[in-house]
């Protein structure tokens, strides 16, 4: 009786504890945002300054070199008088958009860091694509070449979704402002620059190697062609001039036909391609993005890497393998990055590469070197691991995401295999037997610790079953939760819950179990 009404008050339980918890990691936030100090490569503001600069500075040459045609001195001294103005102004914006950024990190628990780093990226991609603009519109080139698939795919593939829709927004409307005729002409490009780049965006989620952007470029080059045809159509009372043949508009976006308008879609497809591959790898190395074209590269299980571990660590291979599965259908039931999971799963514990014989899972047949040693020195060579495995990553250039999550994904947890034995001498310092962190500083690091302890502590159990299998799970994450470990990500119960439970499933599902529901009778 107890039991069936537990089970129904269990989920308003959950509800009310998240609820709890949610106000718990407001204040927590809110006192560690003042504290944080970040370290500026190039400050995002500098790349503002430069970026107004250059389109007040042309946009004002171009509209007052025949008013003021021979007096320099005028024209600098009112484009200066101009900037001016308008930098106040940005700063009285700014001042506005950082009281809001900074109740959005208290509210959703932004990282302010990696925010920092994300705000330079997209204000890199916006100094670019101005740039490529001011180039074309000072060389007479119609609007229609210019490659804004390419922009749009590349602040998708970069910094997400969300920065990509404000990319879209705010260079739809800066495309206007430079290519300036009338009103018309305005509207037409606004739409068409929201709206193609928009179409693109959609079409980020499903590239994930080199191969892909050909197709998905012809793709978004016929709608970008349906989409200008359209709006031409719709803006035109004349239909007449659209049907004769010309190729000699090059600067127009309004006088345009049937016959020259495919030629320019081709013309910007072919740019958007080569935008996309060069800037991709570029801005990739300089600010160290993790995109889906590096992941699905990196869990190639011909990765040198990988190889050396299945042939020197079978056992941690193998491991890993599990790990990689499991995290990566926690992330797709959480909607988290789950590429990322999957291969920083695949990575995790390359470390034990280089003393593979003082892990579990690679002593077949063999003595266990521990049982000579002291604690100290056990634990010495596990903690080591996590050293070993992010000089490996970095000799191997691999992304910093994965070596993050590498660091982070013991956090600064006890060795709790090796407790017992050091309680046994006479021991008591737990420091000796912990990891040096940090704890997991993203919800993608949590997962993978949460995977890899629960997988390593089923893998340990005597006589596996269903019920065994649930409750060591059910330990192990509530032991990580007690410890703190997850201090530092926006996890709430309610997810631990669905990790515990999808976790609990599939390692069933692997030892090929019953599953322990019919034994709850």
């Amino acid at each position: 009786m107890f039991k069936k009404f537990f089970i129904k008050i269990k989920p308003i339980l959950i509800k009310w504890l998240d609820k709890i918890e949610k106000v718990e990691q407001s204040v927590e936030i809110t006192s560690r945002v003042k504290v944080i100090k970040t370290e500026h490569v190039v400050p995002w503001w500098g790349l503002a300054v430069i970026f107004v600069f250059i389109i007040i500075g042309i946009t004002y040459v171009r509209m007052f070199n025949d008013i003021f045609y021979g007096s320099n001195i005028t024209i600098f001294f009112l484009i200066l008088v101009k900037t001016s103005c308008f930098l106040t102004v940005i700063y009285i914006i700014s001042k506005i958009y950082k009281f809001f950024i900074n109740y959005i990190q208290i509210s959703v628990g932004l990282q302010k860091l990696q925010y920092k780093k994300d705000l330079i990226l997209f204000w890199t991609l916006t100094l670019f694509n101005t740039v490529i603009l001011l180039i074309f519109k000072i060389n007479n080139l119609n609007f229609y070449i210019f490659p804004v698939s390419g922009f749009a795919i590349l602040s998708g593939l970069l910094i997400g979704y969300w920065w990509g829709l404000a990319f879209i927004l705010l260079n739809s409307f800066l495309s206007g402002f430079i290519y300036y005729i009338n009103e018309i002409n305005v509207f037409i490009i606004i739409v068409f620059y929201f709206l193609t780049s928009l179409y693109s965006l959609t079409k980020v989620e499903k590239i994930f190697s080199r191969k892909d952007l050909l197709p998905i470029v012809f793709k978004t080059t016929v709608i970008n062609f349906l989409i200008s045809i359209s709006l031409i159509f719709i803006t035109k009372n004349n239909y007449y001039s659209i049907l004769i043949f010309s190729l000699d508009k090059f600067g127009s976006v309004y006088n345009l036909n049937l016959f020259n308008l495919p030629f320019y879609h081709i013309l910007s497809g072919i740019l958007s391609w080569l935008v996309i591959s060069v800037f991709s790898p570029l801005l990739e190395a300089i600010y160290q993005r993790t995109t889906n074209i590096k992941l699905v590269e990196l869990s190639n299980f011909n990765n040198p890497l990988l190889k050396q571990m299945m042939a020197e660590a079978p056992g941690t291979y193998h491991h890993s393998i599990i790990v990689s599965s499991l995290a990566e259908n926690v992330s797709v039931s959480l909607g988290l990055n789950y590429l990322l999971c999957k291969v920083a799963g695949y990575y995790h514990d390359i470390g034990k590469i280089a003393n593979p014989e003082y892990f579990i899972e690679n002593q077949i047949a063999v003595k266990n070197p521990h049982s000579e040693i002291n604690p100290s020195l056990s634990a010495l060579v596990i903690v080591n691991h996590v050293k070993e495995g992010v000089k490996l990553a970095k000799e191997h250039k691999l992304d910093q995401a994965i070596i993050d999550i590498i660091q982070q994904h013991h956090g600064n947890s006890i060795i709790y295999g090796l407790y017992d034995k050091t309680l046994e001498l006479g021991f008591f310092d737990k420091e000796i037997l912990r990891y040096p962190g940090p704890k997991p500083q993203t919800k993608e690091a949590a997962v993978v610790m949460i995977c890899d302890s629960c997988e390593a502590a089923c893998r340990s159990i005597a006589e596996p079953d269903a019920q065994k299998i649930k409750e060591t799970i059910e330990r192990v994450i509530n032991t990580k939760f007690v410890e703190g470990q997850f201090d530092e990500v926006p996890l709430t119960l309610r997810d631990l819950y669905k990790i515990s439970n999808i976790i609990t499933q599939m390692l069933i599902s692997f030892y090929h179990l019953r599953t322990y529901r019919g034994e709850e009778k």
